[in-house]
């Protein structure tokens, strides 16, 4: 009887504790799966609140405004002396007045185009020093403007009847001797490069026979590598469009040569020129 007892009382604790651990187990097992449950809410929601935090952060952050430059002085003067690749910048240099007065807005710029088309280097350095009369502008000789900025063109543009390199870089030697007596700060300009095809073409172009105008080119490529050289030789500050604007060899892009004569800067060339001129001078 005893012995049933404990059997019964047994059979009863071993029903009782199933009942527990399983009911423990379902349990934990039901409370496992709503923390995954709430994990995953969690995760899906927590995106578009960290969004809408980013974008509330954004919205209410300040804007920075960038501080304009501010030279020393309050305005200055800039001289550009050339040939045609000069004389199209424009009568008041337009472009480059522009691009100044955007980065330098508190300061005063007086621009001078002292460029005349179809000079060669050897008729530049005789006018250098004289007065300066083309179209509507009238200025005083370059000694007697004594410009803060002085950039003189290479010349390139214009060789020779007989074509001499070195008499063009004797002379463009002789123009820069005369410059640094008139600017303290005077620098090189190497024009953008010519067209490989299709230069002096268009229906205001010179329009020579094909060989002739790829020879023409191959002799301004020549003197405005003459010029770079000379920079260096004479320590002149160098403005390089020759080579930045190169985009077959040692031949330029077409993009930056105007399609009406296939020499001159296209309004591209000339906002590209002006560009590397405000960024490659000094003022202070």
């Amino acid at each position: 009887m005893k012995k049933r007892l404990l059997l019964f009382t047994f059979f009863i604790f071993v029903v009782f504790a199933t009942l527990f651990l399983s009911q423990k187990y379902f349990s934990k097992q039901e409370s496992d799966e709503r923390l995954v449950e709430a994990t995953s809410i969690l995760k899906l929601s927590a995106t578009p609140v960290m969004q809408a935090s980013l974008a509330s952060s954004e919205a209410s952050a300040p804007t920075l405004t960038p501080t304009p430059l501010v030279l020393k002085k309050t305005s200055y003067t800039i001289a550009i002396f050339g040939d045609s690749m000069v004389d199209t910048m424009g009568e008041k240099l337009e472009i480059l007045q522009k691009i100044l007065d955007s980065k330098y807005p508190k300061n005063r710029f007086n621009l001078y185009n002292y460029g005349i088309g179809g000079q060669n280097v050897e008729q530049g350095l005789g006018r250098f020093e004289s007065s300066f009369v083309n179209r509507e502008r009238q200025y005083p000789p370059l000694p007697a403007l004594a410009p803060d900025v002085l950039i003189v063109g290479s010349f390139a543009y214009n060789p020779f009847s007989t074509h001499d390199r070195n008499k063009h870089y004797a002379l463009l030697k002789d123009l820069f001797a005369k410059a640094k007596n008139v600017s303290s700060n005077v620098y090189l300009l190497a024009e953008i490069a010519p067209l490989k095809t299709g230069f002096g073409k268009g229906k205001n172009g010179i329009n020579m026979e094909e060989n002739v105008a790829l020879e023409h080119a191959s002799r301004i490529i020549e003197q405005l590598d003459d010029a770079i050289n000379l920079s260096k030789e004479a320590n002149i500050p160098l403005i390089n469009a020759y080579y930045k604007s190169r985009i077959d060899g040692s031949f330029g892009d077409p993009y930056l040569v105007n399609k009406d004569d296939g020499i001159h800067p296209s309004v591209a060339g000339h906002y590209f020129t002006a560009e590397l001129i405000v960024k490659s001078i000094k003022f202070d």
